[in-house]
């Protein structure tokens, strides 16, 4: 089964998108969205790929992800689907190891900055961050032109401002005198303010290569000075992923919950993507009660009125009854509190709708909104997640502005 994404909403907002990235703090179901998001366009047609970047153990089950991160899967998707879909797995380590590679004048500098035991403790906290090494991997499928449209589903933040600012921070890092004097170390004793001084920082780091059996100074050294040869690769790919993130055809949606604790913290999330220069194309509210008192009231009547079998004894008759009877009250309780649950939603979402409606970033308009229905069982699982996907493809006709 496919499905048509040329109907109004948010399926014809991503048709036109040559990546999707999804925004929004933990607990929204930001990394379900955009794989629902990602399943959706490779059932209408496209050529997609989903990174993910700390999905759930049954999320990551539902992709048949492997074990080992960095590699492309084929999702083997349901149907006679029109499009494919491939999912990834962020390593971040394992990217920036595979730039270093890549950047390097030659393999013998590249195995030499691989090797030095200063890059292999700290390559991690070198490369900036989850979000930027999600960047880095986003900017490979994207140049890959093996895909059509990539959906990434961004690493848990608490401000929006940790992703975009990302390749800021990378190009000051590489713009800075740091590699300069790492170069040079004893640039660094030098600068203390006597004689004294640099004789107990030498003798500290004396003390600790005797320690770690690592020849501190000189390993640094070693290290700045060979990877200030691939710092040209770094400072031009940096300045590709800024210009990617503000691309045209780079659509932002924002995940919510109807959750009254994080209403605040998410119009803060939002302004900061505005912040950001970014405008926000998308907001799509999760786990939506759509269950109503009439509809349970309905049905627990109807359970309750249910004649006995005609062939049950005449007490069991009288059991089934008075059992019917009493089930028929707790549906409508449970219902009652439903409905409330369901009225709290429905204001949460009016204080979203206020908060979000003007204009963010770079948009010219107010995003469009959409509300997902709260799936039973929730979507942990591929069906599940198709059936999100099947959830908003049916939305797209109610897909409206915020007012």
């Amino acid at each position: 089964m496919t499905i048509d994404p040329r109907a109004p909403g948010l399926l014809a907002m991503v048709e036109d998108a040559r990546v999707v990235v999804c925004l929004g703090p933990g607990g929204v179901g930001k990394t379900t969205s955009a794989a629902a998001i990602a399943v959706a366009a490779a059932m209408g047609g496209r050529r997609v790929a989903v990174l993910t970047v700390d999905p759930a153990a049954r999320l990551k089950d539902a992709l048949e992800l492997p074990e080992t991160p960095g590699t492309l899967h084929r999702v083997p998707l349901p149907g006679r689907a029109a499009g494919t879909l491939d999912a990834i797995l962020l390593d971040a380590k394992g990217i920036f190891d595979e730039l270093v590679r890549r950047l390097a004048p030659t393999p013998a500098v590249a195995e030499r900055v691989l090797d030095n035991p200063v890059y292999q403790n700290v390559a991690g906290a070198f490369a900036g961050s989850d979000a930027y090494m999600a960047l880095e991997q986003l900017l490979d499928i994207v140049e890959s032109d093996d895909f059509d449209l990539v959906v990434v589903d961004t690493p848990p933040a608490s401000h929006a401002l940790e992703l975009f600012d990302a390749p800021e921070r990378i190009l000051a890092l590489l713009d800075s005198r740091a590699l300069e004097y790492l170069g040079e170390p004893m640039r660094i004793l030098g600068g203390a303010s006597s004689r004294l001084a640099r004789g107990l920082l030498s003798g500290v780091i004396a003390g600790l290569e005797r320690m770690t059996g690592l020849s501190l100074l000189s390993d640094i050294s070693a290290l700045a000075t060979d990877f200030g040869a691939v710092v040209p690769g770094f400072r031009e790919r940096a300045r590709a992923i800024r210009t990617l993130l503000r691309a045209g055809d780079t659509r932002y949606v924002l995940l919510a919950a109807p959750d009254p604790h994080a209403t605040r913290d998410l119009v803060a999330f939002a302004r900061e993507v505005a912040r950001a220069g970014v405008g926000v194309d998308a907001v799509v509210v999760n786990r939506v009660l759509s269950f109503t008192l009439d509809d349970a009231a309905r049905g627990a009547t109807a359970h309750g009125s249910a004649a006995p079998s005609a062939t049950a004894s005449a007490d069991r008759s009288a059991q089934r009854r008075r059992w019917s009877a009493t089930l028929a009250r707790h549906l409508v309780v449970c219902a009652k509190d439903l409905d409330t649950l369901r009225a709290a939603q429905a204001q949460v979402i009016a204080g979203l709708r206020d908060g979000l409606a003007a204009p963010t970033g770079g948009a010219d308009r107010a995003p469009i909104w959409v509300e997902l229905p709260a799936l039973s069982p929730a979507p942990t699982t591929l069906d599940g997640i198709v059936a999100l996907a099947h959830a908003l493809a049916e939305t797209r006709a109610r897909s409206t502005t915020a007012a």
